[in-house]
């Protein structure tokens, strides 16, 4: 008795499911490929023309556009930040006190400027009304030597001028002549009271008188004259009158 052993694959039936897959997978793709390829081209339209255009035409459409001259827009200023309303309040309070006190500074220091100009004027003024009353007091004083300086030199030189008439006098020749008969003459005096010249400036009416007043003077020499070289110099030319007493 024989017996028949039978073996089946167990990779059989896959492989044939596999097969099948890859044949319909060729076949799907030759099917959508031969479509796409028959699709009918797109239509398009032709525009006839009875003339061809211009060169000049085609060469105005061929230029390219002129560049843009327009200026370049400059960009925007930048402003400052708009401060909160309370900032700036106070920074704008803040402003006029300060623009407040410096006028007041200038007011004050103007004010200050003025009142010493005017002190510094009002001690100009002063020392200028001290300086003119002292002025005034000088010249007073001046004037009061002088006054007393001048009624002393007029008393010496009275009591001098005395002593020269009555010393001519004495030397007179007496004539028969009127009390009253006088001659001016003007003498001319060296400083030891020497006689240098006489001159008849007014004579008495009477010649023989005038002639003995004449010789009277020459004779008295030398004439008392002060020893005062400031008085001296009144004494260098004098003018004097003779009376016969």
């Amino acid at each position: 008795m024989s017996a028949t052993l039978s073996y089946q694959d167990p990779y059989r039936l896959p492989a044939g499911m596999l097969a099948l897959a890859v044949h319909l997978f060729f076949f799907l793709l030759l099917y959508f490929g031969f479509r796409w390829q028959s699709h009918p081209p797109d239509a398009f339209m032709v525009e006839m023309w009875d003339s061809l255009p211009s060169t000049e035409t085609v060469r105005e459409q061929s230029l390219p556009p002129p560049p843009d001259r327009t200026e370049p827009v400059s960009p925007p200023k930048v402003t400052a930040p708009a401060l909160p309303p309370a900032k700036a309040g106070i920074e704008i309070q803040d402003k006029k006190l300060k623009q407040k006190k410096q006028v007041e500074e200038k007011a004050k220091a103007a004010a200050a400027a003025k009142a010493k100009q005017e002190a510094e004027r009002r001690e100009l003024e002063a020392y200028s009304d001290k300086l003119r009353q002292a002025e005034r007091v000088r010249q007073s004083e001046q004037k009061r030597i002088r006054a007393e300086v001048d009624a002393a030199t007029a008393t010496q030189v009275g009591r001098y001028q005395d002593m020269i008439r009555s010393k001519i006098r004495r030397n007179i020749v007496k004539q028969e002549v009127p009390p009253t008969a006088e001659a001016t003459f003007s003498v001319t005096l060296l400083p030891d009271g020497s006689v240098m010249e006489v001159e008849l400036l007014k004579g008495s009416g009477y010649a023989a008188y005038d002639n003995a007043a004449e010789r009277a003077i020459y004779k008295a020499q030398p004439l008392p004259i002060p020893t005062d070289v400031e008085l001296q110099k009144m004494f260098r030319v004098l003018k004097l009158t003779i009376r016969p007493e």
